[in-house]
């Protein structure tokens, strides 16, 4: 495996893992006032993990989709 495709496939491994934790956190969890505050800081700090990498926003809004749909 090329060092490219080792550094790869170490970006999907963290976001995957990151993102679900990120969901695991918040799913259940009544949407209190201080609820979609917490999440948006946990998904800043995230995304900074990563450098804002396309694949971590792409599968943090999935993430974060999922919570807006079941608080609603």
């Amino acid at each position: 495996m090329s060092r490219r495709s080792e550094e790869q496939a170490a970006l999907a491994k963290g976001v995957w893992s990151d993102s679900y934790l990120f969901y695991k956190k918040y799913h259940g969890r009544p949407a209190d006032p201080g609820f979609w505050d917490e999440a948006t800081k946990d998904f800043g700090e995230i995304m900074k993990k990563y450098e804002g990498a396309t694949v971590c926003g792409r599968l943090m809004l999935a993430a974060f989709s999922l919570l807006e749909e079941e608080t609603r």
